[in-house]
């Protein structure tokens, strides 16, 4: 997506039906099943995976009409999924075969309605028992999602001594199997990173030490990569200078060829007081670990103010809720991402009961509440040097009690020059559907899309997918019912 260099700050309020929201039947969900996910879309229509006590698979057509729907049993009582890959009709699946010593990751092709096609395929073989490598094994596709990269940690006594990992192109051929030395606590690699980008090759990043001074982890990382062409394994370090604050985000840029290290950070570096009071955006070479740009941008005062609505003094600077949600590459190698502000709390209601009037009971009981609340949102646009382009704050306030947050955040559409945020603006059947419609120039335009209540759903925006340039796809899950929700722009 390529942004615009202009600042803008204006902010509309709209009503209206821009957007083709269409709805598909209902469905009820086996008590079997309790995860809903969208694979995605490919000619034979939108693939959706249920699953929990088994795996489900439902595929809609163009007309959201149920085409067609199977529970997946591999044939041999085997089934930990790890992985569907779509086809342009059809799919790959992969799975978990456990024998006595060994657990091998199977390919399985499958026709437009999920029916095994020929014999499974080996990909790779870890020497551990099923359970184990069915926790601990993960993937990370390419963007183009012609490779999969999947890796797996190889412990010896209490180290992961080495991370298997295992790159195949989209016709399940394996272009490189590796094992990178680790020698880390398990601990250690608890937020490691993997990606592989549109060439192939595969990165590992996990974090140095622990800081000396604060017993943290932070700010130096460790960088692993695996090249596609000849299997050699080149390593370097990438560095905030400055304490993180959150989670920071890498990716791969496919277009210029670098790695892109950013997030928050934190001026003060006291774990005791930790907060955000500012950015850092970080640019490498992909290959070499040579840095290329470098930028730590400040929250200026007339941002916090404008955010907080005080006066940006001292308390006022920092931000403390907010994590970084979603980030999208710029063509001229700068970025966007937006922040969310999601606070967790808990409180005590007082709990009375007609036996304990009666008994006159001195004492009371109370009951403890979780509470979640999803509110603003923020995004900033970043020049290719790393400066600040533009920041946007749009405005939101969702609140739940004891669900965590399940039905709040919202579902992220890129339209070449825009991006939209959809939401729920209370968190209830009776909610509407609202968006905000962020142009390249920085400008928010906030409409009211349609009502839950009138199409008898409630949104689930943080599982939604998008999968066409024009098309956004959200699960619906009402009382057991599940349908399908498509946004057309």
């Amino acid at each position: 997506m390529r942004f615009a260099f202009l600042v803008a700050w204006s902010l509309y309020i709209s009503a209206g039906f821009a957007q083709t929201a269409d709805v598909s039947a209902p469905t009820r969900m086996s008590g079997k099943l309790n995860k809903v996910r969208i694979v995605g879309k490919n000619q034979d229509g939108y693939v959706v995976r249920f699953s929990g006590g088994e795996e489900l698979i439902h595929i809609y057509g163009n007309d959201l009409k149920l085409a067609s729907a199977r529970t997946l049993d591999f044939k041999g009582g085997d089934g930990d999924l790890q992985h569907i890959l779509l086809n342009k009709t059809g799919a790959s699946l992969f799975y978990l075969h456990g024998e006595k010593r060994q657990t091998m990751l199977m390919m399985q092709p499958v026709n437009s309605k999920f029916i095994e096609m020929s014999k499974p395929i080996v990909i790779d073989t870890f020497i551990d028992r099923r359970d184990l490598v069915d926790a601990n094994l993960h993937f990370k596709a390419s963007i183009d999602q012609n490779y999969t990269l999947f890796y797996y940690p190889v412990f010896a006594n209490d180290l992961i001594k080495s991370m298997q990992m295992t790159c195949i192109d989209r016709a399940a051929n394996v272009i490189y199997k590796t094992y990178m030395p680790i020698g880390r606590p398990e601990k250690d690699m608890e937020y490691a990173k993997s990606l592989v980008d549109n060439a192939g090759n595969g990165y590992l990043i996990f974090t140095a030490e622990k800081d000396a001074k604060d017993n943290t982890y932070g700010d130096v990382y460790y960088v692993m990569r695996i090249d596609k062409n000849n299997g050699q394994l080149t390593s370097y370090t990438i560095k905030c200078e400055k304490e993180i604050f959150g989670e920071p985000q890498f990716e791969i840029d496919n277009v210029n060829g670098n790695l892109i290290f950013c997030g928050f950070y934190d001026q003060k570096g006291d774990p005791a007081d930790a907060a955000a009071n500012g950015f850092f955006y970080l640019q490498y070479e992909a290959a070499t670990g040579m840095l290329k740009h470098a930028a730590y941008n400040v929250f200026t005062s007339a941002f916090m103010t404008s955010l907080t609505g005080r006066d940006a003094g001292n308390k006022y600077n920092r931000l403390f809720t907010f994590s970084i949600r979603k980030m999208l590459l710029r063509l001229d190698g700068g970025a966007m991402f937006a922040a969310e502000s999601v606070i967790k709390d808990k409180r005590e209601v007082m709990v009375s009961s007609p036996s304990m009037s009666m008994m006159n009971n001195p004492y009371n009981s109370y009951r403890t509440i979780n509470t979640f609340s999803y509110n603003d949102l923020i995004a900033f646009s970043i020049k290719s040097d790393g400066s600040l382009d533009w920041n946007t704050i749009m405005r939101k306030k969702q609140v739940s009690e004891e669900d965590n947050g399940f039905n709040s955040s919202f579902a992220f559409m890129n339209e070449k020059d825009k991006v939209h945020f959809l939401y729920l603006d209370e968190i209830s059947t009776t909610g509407s559907a609202n968006e905000y419609k962020l142009s390249s120039k920085g400008s928010a335009d906030r409409t009211i899309l349609f009502s839950q209540e009138d199409k008898d759903i409630l949104l689930i925006p943080k599982l939604s997918k998008q999968v066409a340039p024009n098309e956004l796809v959200i699960p619906s899950v009402k009382s057991g019912v599940f349908r399908l929700v498509r946004v057309q722009y």
